[in-house]
């Protein structure tokens, strides 16, 4: 499977609005982390949108994700009842698309991105691209074909995925671009959004707290 137009086949991992970002829970409800959460995937969606990939699909880990996702018109495939991490979420995801060409792997919390940094990745020449979020971790995961390296989500990601393309022999770069850098895991990383660019969706959320925002300084 892949775009209309033959190009590259996004997958966008997300869960259920409010179940995640469990680091934000002492500075934001249950409401606000959904609210943020839906506000980045609409970014990153855009940016998508914005840029020359084919097909989006979202990997909704459950209904909430899923409603969240078709209400920005987008395609939806729900995980398996027995996934549990987001290895096995892209793995079934993948597996029900079959062989595909080049297939990029793209986190829902980058409310900095680009059509341009996402570009920029796919315009490198090897089979496996990793664009590294600052805390180690993988905004972005090229592969081509789709399975030619296995994901390894979790701690310092970035490094086991560029691991695993030195253990198949094939030939893999890192991409650093400022937006899929710039992820939100933590009450820091959503202060530090005051400061530059930010997607629409994301700006907005940011103006409905912006009481707590001046209050951090």
């Amino acid at each position: 499977m892949t775009g209309a137009d033959g190009g590259t086949l996004v997958l966008v991992p997300v869960r259920s609005p409010g179940e995640g970002k469990t680091r934000l829970a002492t500075a934001l409800s249950q409401e606000e982390r959904a609210a943020l959460s839906g506000a980045m995937l609409a970014d990153v969606t855009a940016a998508l949108a914005a840029s020359r990939v084919g097909h989006v699909l979202v990997v909704a880990g459950g209904a909430p994700a899923a409603a969240a996702a078709s209400a920005l018109g987008l395609d939806v495939v729900l995980d398996p009842p027995t996934v549990r991490t987001l290895d096995a979420a892209v793995a079934a995801a993948a597996s029900r698309l079959g062989p595909v060409p080049e297939l990029l792997v793209v986190a829902a919390d980058l409310p900095r991105l680009t059509g341009a940094d996402v570009d920029a990745l796919l315009d490198c020449h090897a089979q496996v691209a990793v664009a590294p979020t600052d805390d180690g971790g993988t905004g972005g995961l090229l592969r081509r074909p789709g399975a030619v390296v296995a994901t390894a989500y979790g701690p310092d990601s970035a490094a086991h995925h560029l691991a695993a393309a030195r253990a198949a022999g094939v030939p893999h770069e890192r991409i650093v671009r400022p937006g899929f850098a710039a992820d939100v895991d933590t009450w820091a990383d959503v202060t530090a959004l005051t400061r530059g660019a930010v997607g629409a969706a994301t700006t907005a959320f940011l103006r409905s707290i912006s009481t707590r925002l001046e209050a951090a300084g």
